[in-house]
């Protein structure tokens, strides 16, 4: 129960963050990516994994395109 807890916790201040706006999301994200492996709720193995999935890839070129475009 303690540890649903803190997951909740974390993803509760991770989309307070997302929402609030004052630091870009992808440093949001690997931050809390980053305390969930610390904590070890995630292997380290495997908390990169979804980076190589075509979307995230074609996601992360669309976003990269467009700041080239602004």
């Amino acid at each position: 129960m303690f540890d649903q807890l803190i997951i909740l916790g974390l993803l509760i201040l991770m989309v307070g963050l997302f929402i609030w706006g004052r630091w870009r999301y992808d440093a949001v994200a690997l931050v809390v990516l980053s305390v969930f492996v610390l904590l070890g709720y995630i292997e380290p193995e495997k908390a990169f994994t979804g980076l190589s999935h075509p979307a995230v890839i074609t996601v992360a070129l669309v976003l990269l395109i467009s700041k080239g475009l602004e």
